[in-house]
């Protein structure tokens, strides 16, 4: 049996159970990374105010992915942690939320183009609070609507951000030329 290792001293390599897996932990740097990349490269038509901030999130967002990695290096270097995704799907019911969700944000995004960005956002979101949260309908649909409503007063009325246009955009600028 092997004894626990003092503080300061890495465990023992041999001793694979005892260091924490990491590879999970790498999900959403990666997913946020490549987000990231491509918002930068996708704002070219956006307002200068608009391009300062996202270049001022991006670059924090890749200095705190950049820590995470070298915490990560000096960890595996060390010998505390160890590369393993199995924390991904061991627990059932978790990775069963996990899927879903990201097959809700992919529909949501698939339906951008004709549903616009706040019916996408609205849809989304109250599918997640509905059906992954068991919100109560009533507070699932108000809650998704005030966050969907700011996402649009926030993005597109204040910030002009080029979403699609669906028919909630439509018609708020028939009525109020916004």
């Amino acid at each position: 049996m092997p004894s626990e290792p003092y503080e300061g001293q890495a465990p023992d390599p041999g001793d694979r159970d005892r260091r924490e897996a990491t590879g999970g932990d790498w999900v959403i740097p990666a997913i946020a990374l490549a987000f990231t990349t491509y918002y930068l490269i996708s704002i070219q038509d956006l307002v200068w105010e608009a391009k300062i901030a996202a270049v001022f999130v991006a670059v924090m967002l890749y200095l705190l992915i950049g820590i995470f990695a070298l915490q990560t290096v000096f960890g595996l270097k060390r010998g505390m942690l160890r590369i393993d995704f199995s924390t991904l799907w061991e627990n059932g019911p978790l990775f069963r939320i996990r899927v879903l969700l990201f097959g809700l944000a992919v529909a949501s995004v698939a339906a951008l183009p004709w549903l616009g960005f706040t019916l996408s956002t609205f849809g989304f979101l109250l599918a997640a609070f509905l059906w992954l949260e068991r919100m109560p309908p009533k507070t699932a649909v108000i809650t998704a609507g005030a966050l969907a409503l700011s996402g649009y007063i926030l993005f597109i009325a204040i910030l002009r951000t080029a979403f699609p246009m669906g028919p909630f955009e439509l018609a708020v600028r028939a009525v109020t030329g916004i």
